[in-house]
C-alpha cells in the first residue's frame, strides 16, 4: 500500500505540467420509439468555455472536434422533441467518445408542435413506469465496492440486498435471486457469472464485460410486458457496438482478470464494426506464483465478447454477438488453513466447475419512418460440473483423526441449452401512441445427471438421470398512450405457454404516470408475473418405496405449476436544483403456486438461490405462498461539478407459508437496507483527474434455521432445529468500500491507475454457521476481511 501510493504522487506530480489534451465526439441521434435517424438535432456541450454545439446530417451522424478532457455535460435539443440532457460524459485520450441519444417526441393535443422542458429519462425502455432504473457504465467503474460487476453496483440501488461478499447475487424485494430474469440484447440468458449455480443468478465473479457494455435498464417490479417468466426483477443489457472509424485498444488488470481488448472499422464506407474482449483470471495467476489471498479456494476463469455490428444500407443492421466463459474452483475444507475464506462450504470438500455461452444473431428492418421489425437468433448453454466428498474428522468411537479421510457423497455432470426465437415489432403510431408486439419461442434441451450417495441404503440414488427437450412459447403486446401533456399509460399482455407439462399464465400489465409539476410526478403500476420452475427441478427422481435393487424412479415433480405473483407500486419523484433527485416508492407483492414439501414443511422455493447447490427436493408441490411489502427512498445527486452522491435505504417485510401453514420470514428477509455512497474528482494538471469515492452499507442480517445443538451431540453431526426455523437471525450486516483511482492522460493514450480496498475497517460480517464435531458447538463462517485489489488499465 506505501509503494502503491508513493508512486501514486509521483505519477501526479509529473503528469500536472502536461499539456492541454483535447478528443471528440461523436454519435448518431434516433427517435427513441422509431429508432429512425433524426437530422437537424443540436448537440451542444455546454461545460466547456465557450459552448461547442453542432448539428446532426441527413443520418442523424453529428461529430465536435477540440473537446477538453474530462467530464462534461451534453444537451441534445430538437424542435417537437424532449430535450435530453447527458451528465458525466468521459472524454479521455486514449478513446473516442461516442454516443447514440434517443429523443421522444413531445405530446401534442393540435398540429402545433410544442417544445418540452428538460428532463432526465428514467429509463431506456420508453414502456417502463414505476420501479426502474438505469445505470450508465462509468458507474461500475465510479462506485466504491462495484469491482467492475454491474450486478454488485446494482446492490446499491433502493430495493436491493447485497449482504454478500462470496457472491453477487441480487436480492430484490426479499425474492429469491432466482426470480432474476437475465437479458442480453434482447435475449433471455442464463446467470452470466461464473460459477453460477443451477436456479441460482449469481456467482463470485461476473462474466459480464463492463468495457463492452453500454447503458443498460434495472427493473425491481410491475416491468412491462415485453418480459416474462420472471417474478423478481429484469436486468436488461445492451452490448455497444466498437468504433467504426480507428481502431483502439484497452488492456487492463483488476479484480476481473488481465484483459485484453480490441474494436474498430471492418468496413469504413458500410459503418460495420468490431469488438472483442478476453479475460483470464488474474486471482488464479497470483495463487500459481504462491501468493495467498485468503480464500481457501482461489476461482480460476476465462471469458471472451464479442460483437460485430453491420449496417444494411438503409433498412436496417445485423449483430453478431457472442459471450461466453469457464470456471473451475476446489472449495477443500480438508485443506482449510485457519483464517481462510471458505464460502461457507465447511464439513465438505468441493470440486465445482462451470462453462457457460450465449450467442445471437439479429436483423433490425425498417419497415417505414415509423416502424422496424427486429429478429433474434440465438443460443446459450450452460453446463455444470460438481463432486462434493464429506470431510470425516471423528471416528465411529468420537476420536479425532490425526489426518481427516473424505467419502464421495454427490456427484453432477449436466448441461442445459437454449435455442431462441425473439421476435418484435415496433411501431410508433403517432407522438402519443406507440405499439409493441412480440413473441419469444425457446427450445429447452436438458441432459441432467445427479447422484448422492445414500448411507442407510449403502448405495448410490439417482436424483436426475434424464435427457430430453422441451418448448416455452411467450408473447406480449403493449402500448403506450399519451392522454395529455400530464398523464400517460402503459397497458399490456402477457402469455407464456410451457409445453413440457401444459402449464400456462396470462399475465396483464398497468403503468400510469402523472405530472405534477415540471419537476415532480407520480406514478403507479400493476403486474402480474408467472415463472417456471429451474429446468433441473421437473426432473428429480424419487425412488419407489416398494423398490428394490436395482432401484426404480418415479417423476414426481413433473406436474409442478409455475410460481405466480402479483406487483403492485407507487411512486413519487421530485427532481430539484441541478441534478438532484428524491424518489420514494412503496410496493406490495403476493406469491402463490410456490413449491413446498410435505416431507421438509419448513421448506419452500423462495428460500433458495444463493448458494452453491440447486434445488434437487422431490415429491413438491405448489401449496406455497409468500408476501413481500416495504417502502424505498432514494436521495441523489448526479455527477456534475465533479461530485456525486447516493443514498438508498429501503424497510421491508419478506414472509412465507410452507406446506405446514406457519408464517415464517424468508430467509432474505433483513427487514432494512441502508447504503451511501459519495465520490469527488479532482483536477490534477490540465489533463488528469484523481477520483476518490467511498461507500457504506448497512443491512439486517439473515434468517436461518438454527442447530439443534443436544441432538447433533447425539448424533455426532450437523441436526437443524426446524421448530425455530427462520427466527434466528445473524448480527446485522456493516461494511464500508473505499476507491482512489488516477486517470492520466497522454497524447495518444490514457493510464488508470486504482486501489479497491473492501471492508476498510476489516469488520467480521457472518457468512454462516456449522456444527464442529470435535469442540460440539455452533461456529461462524465470516465473509471476507479487508482486501485490497489493485486495477491497471491503458486505453490507446
Amino acid at each position: 500500500m506505501r509503494y502503491f501510493l508513493v508512486s501514486l504522487i509521483t505519477i501526479i506530480t509529473l503528469a500536472a505540467n502536461a499539456q492541454n489534451l483535447t478528443q471528440n465526439l461523436r454519435g448518431t441521434i434516433l427517435d427513441a420509439e422509431s429508432k429512425q435517424p433524426l437530422e437537424q438535432v443540436r448537440v451542444t456541450i455546454t461545460s466547456t468555455e465557450p459552448k461547442l454545439t453542432t448539428l446532426s446530417d441527413e443520418k442523424g451522424k453529428f461529430k465536435i472536434t477540440g473537446i477538453p478532457l474530462g467530464s462534461h455535460t451534453i444537451i441534445v435539443s430538437f424542435l417537437g422533441y424532449e430535450t435530453a440532457v447527458l451528465n458525466n460524459i468521459i472524454f479521455v485520450s486514449g478513446k473516442e467518445t461516442i454516443i447514440n441519444p434517443e429523443l421522444r417526441e413531445a405530446y401534442t393535443e393540435t398540429e402545433e408542435v410544442v417544445i418540452q422542458a428538460e428532463s432526465k429519462q428514467d429509463a431506456i425502455n420508453d414502456m417502463a413506469t414505476v420501479s426502474v432504473r438505469q445505470f450508465t457504465i462509468d458507474e461500475t467503474f465510479r462506485y466504491a465496492g462495484a469491482l467492475g460487476d454491474p450486478a454488485r453496483m446494482a446492490a446499491n440501488f433502493a430495493g436491493v440486498s447485497g449482504a454478500n461478499d462470496a457472491r453477487n447475487d441480487i436480492i430484490i424485494r426479499g425474492n429469491s435471486p432466482a426470480g432474476l430474469l437475465w437479458r442480453i440484447e434482447g435475449v433471455d440468458v442464463p446467470s452470466p457469472n461464473h460459477f453460477a449455480a443451477q436456479g441460482a443468478t449469481g456467482g463470485p465473479v461476473s462474466i459480464l464485460n463492463n468495457n463492452t457494455l453500454t447503458n443498460s435498464d434495472f427493473f425491481t417490479g410491475a416491468w412491462p410486458s415485453e418480459y416474462g417468466n420472471s417474478n423478481s426483477g429484469v436486468f436488461d443489457l445492451r452490448m455497444r457496438n466498437g468504433n467504426n472509424e480507428k481502431h483502439e485498444f484497452l488492456g487492463q488488470i483488476g479484480f476481473n482478470g488481465f484483459e485484453l481488448m480490441s474494436e474498430g472499422p471492418i468496413n469504413k464506407e458500410t459503418g460495420a464494426s468490431y469488438l472483442a474482449s478476453y479475460r483470464y483470471s488474474v486471482l488464479g495467476i497470483f495463487d500459481a506464483l504462491g501468493i495467498n489471498l485468503g480464500p481457501s479456494g482461489i476461482p480460476k476463469y476465462q471469458d471472451i465478447t464479442f460483437k460485430i455490428h453491420t449496417p444494411v444500407k438503409d433498412k436496417g443492421a445485423l449483430d453478431f454477438w457472442g459471450i461466453g466463459g469457464l470456471s473451475t474452483i476446489e472449495l477443500l475444507d480438508s485443506k482449510l488453513e485457519e483464517d481462510n475464506f471458505s464460502y461457507g462450504q465447511r464439513g465438505t470438500d468441493v470440486y465445482y466447475g462451470t462453462n457457460t455461452a450465449m450467442s445471437g444473431l439479429s436483423y433490425t428492418h425498417f419497415i417505414n419512418k415509423n416502424s422496424f421489425w427486429k429478429n433474434t437468433l440465438a443460443l446459450t448453454y450452460q453446463k455444470f460440473n460438481t463432486t462434493v466428498d464429506e470431510v470425516i474428522r471423528v471416528d465411529n468411537n468420537g476420536d479425532t483423526l490425526d489426518n481427516p479421510i473424505t467419502q464421495n457423497q454427490f456427484n453432477d455432470d449436466s448441461y442445459y441449452t437454449r435455442y431462441i426465437w425473439h421476435s418484435t415489432y415496433n411501431n410508433k403510431l403517432n407522438a402519443n401512441n406507440t405499439l409493441k408486439i412480440g413473441l419469444i419461442n425457446s427450445v429447452l434441451g436438458f441432459n441432467a445427471y445427479q447422484e448422492f450417495y445414500n448411507e442407510d441404503r449403502n448405495e448410490w440414488i439417482n436424483l436426475n438421470d434424464n435427457s430430453g427437450e422441451s418448448f416455452l412459447s411467450q408473447s406480449y403486446i403493449s402500448l403506450k398512450h399519451r392522454f395529455n401533456n400530464k398523464l400517460s399509460s402503459v397497458t399490456g399482455l402477457h402469455a407464456q405457454v410451457f409445453l413440457y407439462n401444459q402449464t400456462y399464465n396470462v399475465e396483464p400489465r398497468l403503468g400510469l404516470e402523472y405530472q405534477l409539476t415540471n419537476n415532480s410526478s407520480l406514478s403507479a403500476g400493476y403486474g402480474y408475473h408467472g415463472i417456471i420452475q429451474p429446468l433441473s427441478l421437473y426432473f428429480v427422481q424419487t425412488p419407489s418405496p416398494q423398490s428394490t435393487s436395482p432401484t426404480t424412479y418415479e417423476e414426481t415433480n413433473k406436474d409442478l405449476e409455475m410460481t405466480k405473483s402479483h406487483h403492485f407500486v407507487l411512486g413519487y419523484n421530485k427532481s430539484f436544483k441541478q441534478d438532484f433527485r428524491l424518489k420514494v416508492e412503496a410496493y406490495y407483492q403476493t406469491l402463490y403456486n410456490i413449491p413446498v414439501s410435505e416431507s421438509d414443511p419448513t421448506f419452500s422455493a423462495v428460500n433458495t438461490g444463493s448458494d452453491f447447490a440447486p434445488i434437487l427436493i422431490d415429491s413438491l408441490t405448489n401449496q406455497g405462498t409468500a408476501t413481500n411489502y416495504g417502502i424505498e427512498l432514494t436521495f441523489e445527486k448526479f455527477f456534475s461539478k465533479n461530485y456525486f452522491f447516493l443514498f438508498t435505504t429501503s424497510v421491508f417485510n419478506s414472509t412465507y407459508v410452507g406446506y405446514d401453514g406457519v408464517e415464517r420470514n424468508t430467509t432474505y428477509n433483513g427487514r432494512y437496507t441502508v447504503n451511501g455512497l459519495f465520490g469527488k474528482d479532482f483536477q490534477i494538471g490540465k489533463n488528469n483527474q484523481l477520483r476518490l469515492s467511498g461507500k457504506a452499507t448497512y443491512a439486517g442480517g439473515r434468517f436461518y434455521i438454527p442447530v439443534d445443538l443436544n441432538e447433533s451431540f447425539a448424533q455426532q453431526e450437523e441436526i437443524l432445529d426446524f421448530d425455530n426455523a427462520y427466527e434466528a437471525q445473524y448480527p446485522d450486516y456493516f461494511k464500508i468500500d473505499a476507491r482512489v483511482a488516477l486517470r492520466v492522460n497522454h497524447k495518444k493514450y490514457s493510464e488508470e491507475y486504482a486501489i479497491d480496498v473492501q471492508n476498510v475497517t476489516n469488520r467480521g460480517n457472518v457468512l454462516t454457521h456449522f456444527y464442529d464435531v470435535e469442540k460440539n458447538s455452533v461456529e461462524y463462517e465470516y465473509q471476507l476481511r479487508i482486501f485490497p485489489m489493485f486495477l491497471y488499465r491503458m486505453q490507446f
